[in-house]
């Protein structure tokens, strides 16, 4: 009987050191993982994953936590790069916006940020801007119609300024009118003399 319940507290020790072992195990194996599920997640953008949006004045990437050390980038389909402002952390949000409007197409947004643990976290959120792109405006109150044509004009009638008459041009008429009654004058006073001197003879 002895020797068995040596036997036994034996085989229970021996239980208790496995018991402990694996106990200290799994403490190491938690304590490890704890920093992995620490990392900060996106919760949530605008625009959302292969959302579709009419307008795209910003982006706005949402975290679990406060980040640090953003960039942002924005490509479109074609792997061109649009021009965004510096990104920059608004609490758990991270915000940036196009420079310029960009044209309707597909885009992704790729970010990057360290999280409140210190490990650096990425993604990419792909999405797509249906907004019609605006030409210029044009008047067409000021425009002619299609199909109209302009009315016709009448050409103005030319001015006619009056010349004035000088006083040597006035007096020009009347002038010569003195001259043939005193011409007439003369050649009567002639005939008259010659015709004296016929009935003298």
């Amino acid at each position: 009987m002895k020797a068995l319940a040596a036997t036994v507290v034996k085989m229970a020790a021996a239980l208790t050191t496995v018991v402990a072992a694996i106990a200290a195990m799994a403490l190491v194996l938690i304590a490890g993982a704890a920093p992995a599920l620490a990392h900060d997640q996106l919760k949530g953008s605008d625009p959302a994953k292969d959302a579709t949006v009419e307008s795209l004045d910003s982006i706005t990437l949402t975290f679990s936590a406060g980040v640090r050390f953003p960039a942002m980038v924005l490509h479109d389909a074609a792997g061109a790069t649009i021009a965004l402002t510096e990104p920059e952390v608004r609490g758990k949000d991270l915000v940036a916006g196009p420079v310029s409007p960009p044209p309707p197409g597909k885009y992704v947004i790729g970010w990057r940020v360290v999280s409140s643990d210190g490990h650096p976290i990425e993604g990419e959120i792909p999405f797509t801007l249906a907004g019609s792109a605006t030409g210029p405006a044009t008047d067409t109150a000021d425009s002619p119609q299609a199909g109209s044509t302009p009315a016709a004009t009448e050409p103005a009638a030319p001015k006619v300024n009056p010349q004035p008459v000088s006083a040597t041009e006035e007096d020009s008429g009347g002038g010569f009118l003195w001259a043939g009654a005193a011409l007439i004058v003369l050649l009567g006073l002639g005939l008259f003399l010659v015709r004296g001197r016929r009935t003298g003879g």
